[in-house]
């Protein structure tokens, strides 16, 4: 084809559209994302019907049928249908909202404005303790300039504002926004990878580019592909010193390896669920990033219902249970379905690799702490959207309490530090006394926001011959410095501060 057209041949535009699906076909044929959006809008555009038949549909497909756009009511969905959906919301932050202000601007003009801005928002978060990190110092300006178009946006735009305060952030995007304003079944898009923790919440949550946010935020709707799904029964309960982190683990060292959640809904359910926390399924969610899947959602229960009205006790539960979506039954998991018995989860870490065999560090590398051997460790973090959240800080609470109890403090040569994953979870361990047993036991404490996991705060390891234990989701080879990261529980890295290596909770570890 480019030979063609360098000897001047003209060619239809069919020719280079013909090979896509009929709504990316319209999309690229009428220029891109905003082009199509404004034809959308002023009623120029007619969808194709979606012919998929009336068929059980997973959780992940119901969000979607639900919201589906210029469709017959009630109209099914499937993997791979092409359709236009309604979002309910969304967030973005200081290191990509700016380009969403910009392409706005392009488009739009100087005086553009959101439909529903109430339902957006902007976060203060990944950039407020780069200043610690010495390769970002240098570009401390820029970050600057960051920080000042996202106000320019909110200021413009009028969505919800999570700004830090005297330096302060309200908390990491993830964790507020499901403490704040994602609800029951909610279709949230968001521009970063792991948006999908919000699926703990019965919602279909994940993250998007910021020229697709743009698009969305002013538009109201998104070009969406239905993903097929995976479905993971959990069965059984953890034993003492597992904990979500180690299921996750498990499946990333497993299934994800396999490959068999790349690009798949990763659906949690089962009566196994019923003994995991709202917090702990949000690691669940949080790390389907982690196994190249498109996101994570769990089914809703009393459980959730609980946790949401405690958050935000303007909800009422009748409509959140009506809004609910549960998998049909005979719903298609491409995927599979894939019974995790949690009595057999063992405390569990994704090690460095070894460069020198060929591999990578990877949150893939699954291994269970009794075959590691003894692991001297230089840094332990507990923080960051994964594990910064209330029942993350109870389990630090909880090993801290026995070491104290024991007479210990935090291991000479270690430096652990605890980050919070929200203003409201710090002021929770301010009033249960935690935040100060944290500080007599020797541990580092972090205000809210995203830190070490992005390389960009305290608790970054600041030479190759370093080991560090995290709770955080990602330990890709110089991500939180250039020493060598081994992922595992909030569990497992408390304890680990405490004996030196890296060592599984047991409640008799200190006696």
């Amino acid at each position: 084809m480019l030979t063609r057209l360098q000897n001047g041949e003209s060619i239809a535009l069919s020719e280079f559209t013909d090979r896509y699906d009929p709504v990316t076909k319209i999309i690229l044929e009428r220029g891109g994302l905003f082009a199509f959006a404004k034809a959308m809008k002023a009623g120029e555009i007619s969808l194709p019907p979606i012919n998929t038949p009336t068929r059980p549909m997973t959780m992940a497909e119901k969000i979607i049928a639900r919201n589906l756009v210029g469709q017959d009511v009630d109209q099914c969905v499937k993997p791979h249908d092409p359709v236009i959906a309604q979002v309910q919301g969304g967030y973005s932050h200081e290191f990509t909202t700016a380009q969403v202000h910009n392409f706005l601007i392009e488009e739009y003009g100087e005086d553009y404005s959101l439909l529903n801005p109430t339902k957006f928002a902007v976060f203060e978060d990944h950039l407020l303790y780069a200043h610690h990190n010495p390769k970002f110092v240098p570009h401390m300006a820029k970050v600057q300039v960051l920080r000042d178009l996202q106000i320019e946006f909110q200021q413009h735009t009028g969505v919800r504002d999570y700004s830090a305060k005297d330096g302060v952030s309200p908390g990491i995007c993830h964790q507020v926004a499901r403490e704040e304003f994602i609800e029951v079944a909610d279709f949230i898009q968001a521009t970063d990878s792991h948006t999908c923790m919000g699926g703990a919440s019965n919602a279909l949550t994940w993250g998007v580019g910021s020229t697709e946010y743009a698009n969305l935020v002013s538009a109201g709707f998104t070009f969406v592909k239905v993903p097929e799904s995976i479905r993971f029964e959990l069965v059984g309960t953890l034993n003492n010193g597992c904990t979500a982190k180690d299921i996750i683990l498990y499946i990333l060292s497993d299934h994800a390896r396999e490959e068999l959640t790349l690009n798949r809904s990763m659906e949690f359910g089962g009566s196994g669920l019923t003994s995991i926390s709202a917090d702990e399924r949000a690691t669940l969610c949080n790390m389907a990033t982690e196994c190249s899947a498109r996101t994570g959602i769990c089914e809703a229960d009393d459980i959730l219902y609980d946790w949401m009205l405690k958050t935000q006790p303007h909800l009422d539960i009748e409509v959140m249970k009506s809004r609910a979506v549960a998998p049909d039954e005979g719903a298609e998991y491409t995927g599979g379905v894939h019974v995790i018995n949690l009595s057999e989860i063992v405390p569990m870490v994704a090690h460095p690799g070894n460069p020198d065999e060929g591999i990578p560090s990877d949150p893939t590398n699954g291994a269970n702490i009794t075959d590691i051997g003894q692991v001297e460790i230089n840094i332990a973090y507990g923080g960051s959207c994964t594990a910064g959240k209330e029942d993350d800080i109870a389990y630090y609470a909880l090993v801290c309490q026995a070491a104290e109890d024991a007479g210990l403090t935090v291991k000479d040569g270690v430096e652990f530090y605890i980050q919070y994953g929200s203003g409201i979870v710090k002021e929770m361990a301010v009033q249960r006394g935690w935040h100060a047993l944290f500080g007599r036991v020797g541990i580092n404490l972090i205000d809210p926001g995203c830190g070490a996991c992005i390389g960009a705060g305290p608790g970054v390891s600041i030479n190759q011959e370093q080991v560090t234990v995290s709770a955080i989701n990602r330990n890709f080879q110089g991500r939180s410095g250039p020493g060598r990261l081994y992922l595992a529980s909030p569990l497992t890295v408390a304890a680990s501060a405490f004996t030196g290596v890296i060592t599984a909770w047991n409640d008799d570890l200190f006696n």
